[in-house]
């Protein structure tokens, strides 16, 4: 689980390496927006990919959502940045939206976390 957790790590970095660069071309804002979407598809490109992945992978089959949703992560912590950075008057609708997509699958993570240990405390 450690290597799973470097291995977010490491692509979440990346990304925001990415995403740091593209902002030297347009602004940090619009960079993000661009790239908000790419955790949603690759959570969704890994559930429709699913069956192929387990028999390929076996139980390793859990890393690369999870790898997604850690990314998800900070690509939610970001756009919150983002946002935290201008008056509320100022926002932009585009980058409050986006902010929601890329957090989305970090979201689900979080909501299957919780569901987990209640049930869990909920059966002792």
């Amino acid at each position: 689980m450690l290597t799973v957790g470097f291995l977010g790590l490491l692509v979440g970095l990346l990304l925001l390496v990415i995403l740091f660069a593209l902002g030297r071309v347009f602004t940090l804002e619009i960079a993000f927006i661009r790239l908000a979407w790419a955790p949603v598809a690759a959570l969704a490109l890994q559930a429709a990919l699913w069956g192929p992945m387990t028999r390929a992978l076996g139980y390793a089959a859990i890393a690369p959502p999870l790898v997604t949703c850690l990314v998800s992560f900070f690509f939610g912590i970001v756009g919150a940045t983002l946002l935290a950075g201008r008056p509320r008057s100022e926002w932009h609708p585009r980058l409050f939206r986006s902010t929601l997509l890329a957090a989305l699958p970090g979201a689900l993570l979080a909501a299957y976390l919780v569901v987990s240990v209640l049930r869990f405390i909920g059966k002792n």
